[in-house]
């Protein structure tokens, strides 16, 4: 009886799958943001609190953000199933999300000094943007070590 083969993807397709990363990051942020003012929305409606809703709209939304880029984004760089290895990527997610926040407020004050808010807040929000991507990318979701 013959095993089935695995067979590799060409080259090309490789190359086009982690050249198109940058594109599924922005899509996936999109439709967590998109997610995010749904559950807001949701909750508001419901009866609760705006800020106790958006807050929890938010931490639904960091964790369905985790789960989709692992899943999509960076699908090349699988996750170990060690429990420790699971929680350090979660926690390392969690520190490089909160250091772009930090980016983004930071940017919108300096932005902020020489142009009006809306022009500040697209400043802020790309450079945050620019960020969460490389931290997510060289932290989080790295590529397992060789040994």
């Amino acid at each position: 009886m013959d095993t089935p083969r695995t067979t590799l993807p060409p080259r090309h397709a490789v190359t086009a799958s982690r050249a198109a990363r940058p594109l599924r990051f922005g899509v996936v942020g999109a439709i967590t943001f998109a997610l995010q003012i749904a559950l807001l929305a949701l909750f508001i409606d419901a009866g609760t609190g705006s800020v106790a809703a958006y807050a929890i709209a938010l931490a639904v939304c960091v964790q369905f953000n985790f789960v989709v880029n692992q899943l999509l984004v960076w699908h090349d760089r699988p996750l170990s199933r060690a429990p420790r290895r699971v929680v350090h990527r979660w926690a390392t997610f969690h520190a490089c999300i909160a250091l772009s926040l930090a980016v983004n407020l930071a940017a919108f004050v300096v932005a902020e000094a020489f142009m009006p808010y809306l022009a500040a807040a697209v400043v802020a929000l790309g450079a945050s943007t620019v960020i969460k991507f490389l931290s997510l990318d060289r932290l989080v979701f790295r590529p397992a070590r060789v040994l």
